[in-house]
């Protein structure tokens, strides 16, 4: 990456409070009007994504005037994406016959009517790009955000990560009773740090570097050491200089088992040293939102100074084969 690319927005949508007065506290007073007939039509993937993504635009500070909607694009990254709403809608077709199929939950049986609602209700005519890589699609979206950026295709990027579910999904995920599962969103601004500086934002984070790597679900911990190799390289920092890593470990023991060997590969006897973070261990399983509220916590982790390195690693598995890491970096504010 020969460009600095800067967070300066953050939002998410997940069931993290647990009590009456926190929950309530977290709504904002626009969730208890009446919504607009141009999003009663979404289904519920898209309207916490356009909530998520809603609250990152205005944590960055932007507004439907800032900068030239052709330079803001969107990525947005789902693992199982309109799949639920696919179920709703094939029910009342096998259920009672062809002509009661519902044409208002047809147009959201594609996982890209989400990124389309978001752009439109935000302006956002850049790059636009729906990824659905398995659970790593947040910080794969992420990378692509950045590469476009980087590329010069757009000034800044809005990255979103969703997932919804229902019992037929859940049925078919076959999940141990270990790990919770959880609805969840979560959105960042990602910005060249020069324009960001330019109207006065705010970095919470740099991401310095990522890695994108593939492969068999037999190799998954060699997959993700590579993921991991190549975004240590890219930031150009020795695997020593890594203070904390949020990681993708969700209490299935296959899972965290490719987890931990493939940091142990990666980062050497640094591995043993590092201190850890499991995301989903407080927010549950979430999918592909895991990986971007990872950054997301990574990023305000650091930019509070509750980290005392200023090198933070992201991993995320996606379960079908693909890996995912992004180093993130404190920002300075001289």
């Amino acid at each position: 990456m020969s460009r600095t690319f800067v967070i300066t927005g953050l939002g998410a949508v997940c069931p993290q409070p647990s009590d009456a007065d926190s929950t309530w506290e977290r709504i904002p007073d626009a969730a208890l009007v009446k919504p607009p007939a141009s999003l009663r039509h979404m289904d519920r993937l898209g309207r916490i994504a356009l909530t998520a993504t809603t609250l990152a635009w205005e944590s960055a500070g932007l507004d439907a005037s800032s900068g030239d909607a052709l330079q803001t694009g969107i990525a947005f990254g789902s693992g199982y994406g309109c799949l639920p709403t696919n179920e709703e809608y094939l029910e009342g077709i096998l259920e009672r016959g062809g002509r009661y199929g519902n044409p208002v939950v047809f147009q959201n049986t594609v996982t890209n009517a989400a990124t389309g609602a978001i752009s439109m209700v935000h302006n956002l005519r850049g790059p636009t790009a729906t990824l659905c890589s398995g659970w790593a699609a947040g910080l794969e979206a992420l990378r692509f955000g950045c590469q476009q950026i980087g590329d010069g295709h757009a000034e800044r990027m809005v990255v979103c990560s969703a997932d919804t579910l229902q019992p037929g999904l859940l049925a078919r995920l076959k999940l141990p009773t270990g790990p919770r599962v959880s609805e969840a969103a979560c959105a960042l601004v990602v910005e060249e740090q020069a324009s960001a500086r330019s109207r006065g934002a705010r970095g919470h984070a740099e991401v310095a570097g990522s890695g994108h790597r593939g492969g068999s679900l037999t190799e998954q911990a060699r997959t993700l050491a590579r993921a991991v190799k190549d975004a240590l390289h890219a930031a150009g920092i020795a695997p020593e200089r890594l203070g904390t890593v949020f990681t993708c470990e969700n209490t299935r023991k296959a899972f965290d088992g490719w987890e931990h060997r493939g940091l142990h590969e990666a980062l050497g006897t640094h591995a043993a040293r590092v201190e850890v973070v499991g995301i989903k261990e407080t927010l549950g399983e979430s999918f592909s939102a895991a990986g971007t509220l990872a950054v997301m916590q990574a990023a305000r982790a650091l930019d509070s100074g509750r980290l005392e390195s200023d090198w933070v690693l992201v991993t995320a598995l996606g379960g079908e084969g693909s890996a995912l890491a992004v180093v993130l970096r404190r920002c300075s504010h001289g």
